[in-house]
């Protein structure tokens, strides 16, 4: 979906892949990290240290189903996040919504590197939401127990 702001940044970009890479992206990449076992995932996304995590979704019914899990793992690492504006991702997380087309990407993508001081105050806050309101402890672990289990 966004092959061609890949291609088009690749001078102002060291894009990094970690799961999966198309094969025709790969000349305009600085790095490809295959999938890893579960086990090791958290500890390898947060030792890539990324100035800027994307989230791109194609709009359909498929990913309209999914989660913002991808946003919370970015999120509760540091990473400020761009990311589809999807149903999926919408809701109360401090990261850059817009819409799939080419320029808007482009546009949020620039505008962040532009201001690398704004882009980690932004990581900071949304890591700071992550853990104040999505992490099973204290009074949200409580709600999820009322929830879940018999009283």
């Amino acid at each position: 979906m966004i092959a061609d702001v890949v291609r088009d940044l690749a001078s102002e970009v060291d894009w990094v892949f970690f799961g999966m890479c198309p094969d025709k992206l790969r000349p305009y990449i600085a790095e490809f990290h295959p999938g890893v076992d579960i086990s090791s995932y958290p500890q390898f996304l947060a030792n890539l240290r990324l100035d800027l995590a994307v989230a791109p979704l194609e709009d359909n019914v498929f990913n309209a189903c999914k989660s913002n899990l991808r946003l919370l793992e970015y999120g509760i690492c540091g990473f400020p996040v761009i990311a589809s504006d999807i149903v999926s991702y919408r809701g109360s997380l401090p990261v850059t919504l817009v819409k799939n087309r080419y320029r808007d990407w482009v546009e949020a993508i620039r505008g962040a590197l532009a201001e690398r001081n704004a882009l980690r105050v932004e990581g900071q806050r949304l890591q700071a939401v992550v853990k104040r309101e999505w992490m099973l402890s204290s009074d949200n672990l409580k709600l999820w127990q009322g929830a879940w289990l018999p009283d």
